[in-house]
């Protein structure tokens, strides 16, 4: 090590010399020139001989000293240049081998950068996709705005975080793409274009929607289950509604058999009774159809509804039943009320949910027992009240009432899923669903997006 400091030493002790050496060659010719060749220019000078020497002196070591300093760092350039140039070279490489989807694009928008897992992804081999215009020829056509949009900001010196988009495969096919991209500036700090780093989530997606899938799946089976349960609660009061237009059908099948077999039969008046017989058959058959509609599963594509109508049609099952228990129901309904976009059937259930519940908590208080079911709607939004005389919800249950299984019932006479299936029906109509106390009893409030 030390051998070779002396070498180094002496090599740039020698350079020197041989640049000293030069510069005294250079004055020598201009001396001669000047004694060969007639000339105007007076060389002569009244400076001493030692100051003459002394001030060459100074002028070879200001014109060596910086060229010495180059000759002693002329290995460190070169050295430091192969450095840059094989960082350059691993980094070209880290990008082409990258388990992740890289490109490029100019400051025009066209490929410029396409890694190995680019071509993998897409089909399109980096040959094929340099130089093609990377909106144009790769994103599908309903997102080559919002595409373009990000690169846009890209290239205007924005940077860009988990943007979405779907890439065209070569196949025909798309692949979803996760996308963080930057920009990229000269050595001037021009901007000559963007690059993005992706991560292929198609996989991911795919699962995603499965799963989506399954919950909707499993919500449909517990708001179909919670619904039979329903029905079962309803059977009594039902049965009950059913007997009384089958027991006046009895009755004038039975009144018109005995005028007919009277010779006096007034036609008037087996008119009158065939009437009602027609009637309270009618009748008969649209309980059964209701319950029949509210009991299958809610197949079709959501539909504009009134709510005011909902409100009526969950009375017209639970009517009777209140009515037996002795509560009084009061209904407040504005006129103009814009629809709402949903399924009747299951917004007819969250009403029953509703009055369900106040019927079992007004069944354990004392008091009035009343019911006021209110329909009203503001500029954006359609809202539906309904409030009991119940006594209330206790403080403590009241942060879980929506909570799935959690009930405030004796054991045996609820599931726990009525409030819980009602908040995620509201929910999927992007509405919401609050509770609250009133003086003397509970107060559930919908809001639902009116659809004007």
């Amino acid at each position: 090590m030390k051998a070779l400091r002396v070498r180094k030493i002496m090599s740039n002790a020698s350079f020197v010399l041989r640049i000293y050496a030069s510069i005294l060659a250079v004055e020598a010719s201009l001396f001669w020139l000047y004694s060969t060749f007639p000339t105007t220019f007076n060389l002569s000078s009244t400076l001493p001989l030692p100051l003459v020497i002394l001030l060459d002196a100074i002028v070879a070591t200001l014109i060596s000293v910086p060229l010495v300093y180059i000759w002693a760092i002329r290995p460190f350039i070169s050295s430091r240049t192969a450095q840059l140039k094989k960082i350059a070279e691993e980094l070209t490489q880290f990008i082409d081998t990258a388990n992740a989807p890289i490109f490029g694009i100019d400051a025009h928008g066209n490929v410029n950068e396409w890694n190995q897992q680019s071509e993998r992804i897409t089909g399109f081999s980096k040959a094929k996709a340099v130089g093609l215009h990377l909106v144009s020829n790769f994103i599908a056509d309903e997102h080559k705005a919002s595409v373009d949009e990000v690169l846009t900001k890209a290239l205007s010196g924005a940077e860009t975080a988990n943007f979405e988009f779907p890439l065209l495969t070569r196949s025909g096919d798309q692949v979803d793409v996760l996308l963080n991209s930057t920009t990229r500036r000269d050595d001037k700090g021009l901007i000559i274009g963007a690059i993005g780093v992706g991560q292929n989530i198609t996989e991911l997606n795919r699962i995603r929607l499965e799963q989506d899938r399954e919950r909707k799946e499993a919500s449909a089976q517990i708001i179909q289950a919670s619904k039979l349960a329903t029905l079962g609660e309803m059977a009594t009061s039902v049965a009950h509604e059913l007997n009384q237009p089958l027991s006046i059908i009895r009755m004038a099948a039975e009144n018109s058999r005995r005028k007919l077999s009277k010779a006096s039969t007034a036609d008037e008046y087996m008119t009158e009774k065939l009437q009602r017989i027609e009637e309270q058959t009618a009748r008969a058959a649209a309980i059964i159809d209701h319950m029949r509609m509210f009991g299958r599963e809610a197949t079709e594509d959501p539909e504009l509804i009134d709510a005011r109508d909902v409100v009526k049609n969950a009375l017209e099952l639970m009517g009777e039943q209140l009515r037996l228990a002795g509560i009084e129901v009061v209904t407040e309904f504005t006129e103009d009320c814009p629809h709402v976009l949903g399924h009747t059937i299951q917004m007819e259930q969250v009403i029953i949910n509703f009055l369900t519940n106040a019927r079992d908590a007004m069944s354990m208080s004392s008091g009035v027992s009343k019911i006021t079911l209110r329909v009203f709607a503001d500029q954006n939004h359609v809202y539906i009240d309904s409030e009991d005389s119940g006594g209330g919800i206790s403080a403590d249950a009241l942060p879980r009432i929506f909570e799935p299984f959690f009930t405030t019932k004796e054991m045996g006479k609820g599931t726990g899923l009525g409030l819980s299936v009602s908040y995620g029906i509201i929910r999927d109509m992007e509405g919401s669903i609050t509770a609250s106390n009133t003086n003397n009893g509970a107060r559930f409030t919908i809001t639902l997006p009116s659809a004007r």
